[in-house]
């Protein structure tokens, strides 16, 4: 400290150019919003989550919602919004799009000369009878009404369908059950709003895919908008929103940057006056969260020209850092000021804080430590927050030890008040002491068991931002009959046909355990090798032959009215459609640009073949059948989906969490071990972190507040947080002898250094990402009952022990 004192220009110097070039690396960070960051790597369900999520792209679709004003029907923007699907289809960044009519672009003649191939059973033989003679003559009849439609899509369905094949094959498939499915799209119950489903190229937590297919969207909006005015103008303009994860990804990072900043300038406009109003130092003020701003730029800009992408919930650092790295600066203008107090000259005094300072950075370290400790849990997101803040600490402690006395003023400065000290606080403690520790047990022990209650809810929806996005989606759900909570079957292995064949008898045994189960199976696109030849067996016994159906066709038509010639398109693929040498394959799908539709269920890797069976329970109960029906069939296949992740999420909690404050608590105790080489002392240091976090979880399950996963993570900082106010105390009790002196002396340094942490944390209250605010509310109540603790209880039983 004194040679930073001697050599000012060097250490401001040294600091002015770390801060330019971090700041440049700070420049280059990017943000990762996606929520699946948080989830473990370890596990059965989570891990195959990941796994599917990669193969087959996101399960968030993007939603295209057009919605006519009050008093006109979306019909009437038929044409705009065929445009805007134009656009959309031809856009890069999207795959494939469902307007929820047929997309002539793609050959789905081959798929319908092949159609019969995809029914078997009781459907197959409905199938059969309809190309039958009465059975012709009933579909006809039947289609005769559909033709007085003013509709060109419903004519041509007729013409290539009379027998009404598709309405059995659609059945097949387990289509989407929109409420609304109709011959111009996906329309509300009422005709005011349509949906677009598009499926992007990329998932959304590809952020930068993400801005782009944002502009590329924004871009079409303002080319829509620019042909709307050079039409006519009678309808007035359309309304056009978008949702899905990836325009909520979009939402997020912007949000998330922008909260960064404000927590940051938050935490400084709260932390700075209050410094001013206890201690009246502009130099206090000015350099107060130097240290803590250098070292958090130092770790961003590292993090920056080393490309490292930081989670959304890494950003809330910046506010905890302030309320951390603050209390060290404090702690030495106290004790600086102390030392001017009793006559030192200023180097004198640099001189003699060295003592504090070690204090000071044994407690920046312990709770680096503490942080330290969430590297080694099994959450990615936390492992990140740990390292960030960790390193942060490390440097913030060696800032302060060097920034602070650089700063000082080499000569004698005429104090603005007398040193902050509240003696009396010391008295009235020593005075009732014994009370004041009797109440502490007393309290220790109901908040104690108040905290049996208190409930924690680790799954993934708690860690969702709320954006305008999420809400639309939501909405989009009820309004279009969208499929809600979606279960997958995950299978891998090098045949395709074994896999096809295992998942046929897994649908059989769902179909005859939960009847009532909606299933999506890849073998309704792509059935086996061997259900495809019992098919066309079962076609060829049937008798029928293009010629017999021709004619029984063509005396349908004459007796419900038809022209002659009004099903030729029908008449002309019957070969084909009865022909039993008629297979379905992948590379068949490939080759007549069907690519995404059987991509959907079917993934050719280099090695191997993964194929994905989506299920949509509606209730536990049918959650575990289908578990029970996975396991019977095949054991290595794998269930996942949200509500398994969340399960996993529950059962790897407890575990990690105790991992995490192990660790952290382990490395605290052997740093205050090598520090202090007493065990009463290092005892002393720990009770206010003992009580105070017994009294925060009481104090929370009274208020009955519902903890996420990075709330109870948050306590694991928190341990480190505790005992550098234990270490204060104790480190100067040790070195004065007096507890009274002590307590005198650093009370009101602890209870500025809580106030500054409850203002860091406090701002993340009001934040929109959820894990954030739960981190505020947690640090709010923990700081404050940390505090109580450090400046009530620890003072009372320094008191009652004799310095060794």
């Amino acid at each position: 400290m004194t040679w930073a004192f001697r050599r000012r220009g060097v250490v401001v110097g040294a600091a002015f150019c770390v801060l330019a070039v971090s700041a440049e690396g700070a420049r280059r960070l990017s943000f990762d919003t996606d929520v699946l960051t948080l989830l473990p790597h370890d596990g059965r369900v989570i891990p195959a989550f990941r796994s599917f999520l990669s193969t087959f792209g996101s399960l968030d679709q993007l939603y295209v919602v057009f919605t006519a004003p009050d008093g006109y029907a979306i019909a009437d923007y038929s044409d705009r919004i065929d445009a805007w699907t134009d656009r959309l289809r031809k856009a890069p960044e999207i795959d494939r799009l469902d307007a929820g009519i047929p997309d002539r672009s793609r050959d789905f003649g081959w798929l319908a000369d092949r159609q019969l191939l995809l029914l078997r059973d009781e459907r197959l033989d409905r199938a059969l009878d309809r190309l039958q003679p009465d059975g012709l003559t009933a579909a006809v009849a039947k289609t005769r009404d559909l033709l007085t439609l003013p509709s060109s899509r419903v004519s041509d369905l007729v013409r290539q369908d009379p027998a009404g094949l598709f309405e059995i094959t659609r059945e097949a498939f387990g289509e989407r059950a929109l409420t609304a499915v109709s011959e111009d799209g996906y329309v509300t119950p009422d005709g005011s709003s349509r949906l677009i489903m598009a499926h992007p190229s990329r998932p959304p937590y590809d952020a930068e895919f993400s801005r782009a297919l944002d502009l590329r969207l924004r871009t079409i909006a303002a080319e829509e908008k620019a042909d709307e005015k050079g039409e006519d103008a009678s309808l007035p303009p359309l309304r056009v929103q978008f949702a899905g994860g990836h325009r909520i990804a979009v939402e997020t990072e912007a949000f998330v940057r922008r909260e960064s900043i404000m927590n940051t300038v938050g935490s400084l406009a709260l932390i700075l006056p209050l410094l001013y109003l206890l201690f009246r130092s502009p130099w206090l003020v000015v350099v107060g969260s130097l240290p803590s701003a250098l070292s958090l730029i130092a770790v961003l800009g590292a993090y920056g020209f080393a490309g490292v992408t930081l989670s959304a919930a890494a950003t809330g650092s910046a506010a905890m850092l302030f309320g951390l790295g603050v209390d060290g600066v404090v702690l030495l203008y106290a004790s600086h000021r102390l030392a001017l107090a009793e006559g030192l000259t200023p180097r004198d005094a640099v001189e003699a804080i060295a003592g504090p300072s070690t204090s000071m950075l044994l407690g920046m370290w312990t709770t680096a430590a503490t942080f330290y400790g969430l590297m080694f849990v099994d959450f990615p997101s936390l492992q990140e927050l740990g390292r960030l803040v960790g390193h942060s600490m490390v440097i913030c402690g060696l800032a302060t030890l060097l920034l602070v006395p650089a700063t000082l003023p080499r000569k004698p400065q005429r104090q603005s008040g007398r040193p902050l000290v509240l003696p009396r606080l010391a008295a009235w403690i020593q005075r009732y002491r014994p009370s004041i520790i009797g109440a502490a047990i007393a309290v220790t022990v109901v908040l104690a068991l108040a905290a049996s209650r208190l409930h924690v809810n680790p799954t993934l929806e708690r860690l969702r931002s709320v954006t305008d996005a999420a809400q639309l989606e939501t909405r989009i759900a009820s309004m279009f009959g969208l499929p809600g909570e979606v279960s997958v079957v995950i299978a891998k292995g090098p045949d395709l046909e074994a896999l096809l064949v295992t998942n046929e008898r897994l649908t059989s045994r769902l179909a005859r355990d939960v009847p009532t189960l909606r299933v999506e199976a890849p073998t309704a696109l792509l059935p086996s090798v061997a259900s495809q030849a019992s098919a066309a067996s079962q076609v060829q016994r049937s008798g029928l032959t293009p010629a017999s159906v021709r004619a029984s066709l063509a005396a349908a038509a004459d007796h419900a009215g038809f022209r002659s010639d009004a099903f030729d398109g029908f008449t002309a693929r019957l070969p084909r459609l009865l022909d039993p040498r008629q297979r379905l394959s992948y590379d068949g799908y490939v080759a007549h640009g069907l690519g995404d539709l059987v991509g959907r269920f079917v993934s050719h890797g280099a090695r191997e073949w993964t194929i994905a069976t989506y299920i949509f329970p509606r209730n536990a109960g049918e959650l575990t059948a289908i578990q029970q029906a996975v396991d019977a069939i095949d054991p290595s296949q794998t269930l996942t989906g949200l509500q398994l992740v969340n399960r996993e999420l529950s059962r790897k909690f407890l575990p990690q969490f105790v991992k995490g404050l192990a660790i952290g608590t382990g490395i605290v105790l052997l740093l205050i071990v090598f520090a202090f080489r007493d065990w009463r002392l290092c005892a002393l240091a720990l009770i206010p972190t003992a009580a105070g976090l017994v009294w925060t979880a009481g104090l929370l399950a009274l208020a009955h507040v519902e903890l996420d996963l990075f709330a109870l993570f948050a306590v694991v900082s928190f341990v480190g947080i505790g005992v550098d106010y234990g270490i204060h105390l104790v480190h100067r009790y040790r070195e004065r002898g007096d507890a009274v002196q002590t307590v005198s002396e650093l009370s009101p340094v602890i209870l500025a250094a809580a106030g500054i942490t409850f203002l860091g944390y406090g701002t993340l209250i009001n934040s929109s990402y959820p894990p954030l605010r739960s981190i505020g509310v947690v640090s709010a109540v923990s700081v404050s009952a940390l505090a109580v603790a450090s400046v009530f209880l620890l003072p009372a039983l320094m008191m009652r022990t004799r310095k060794s």
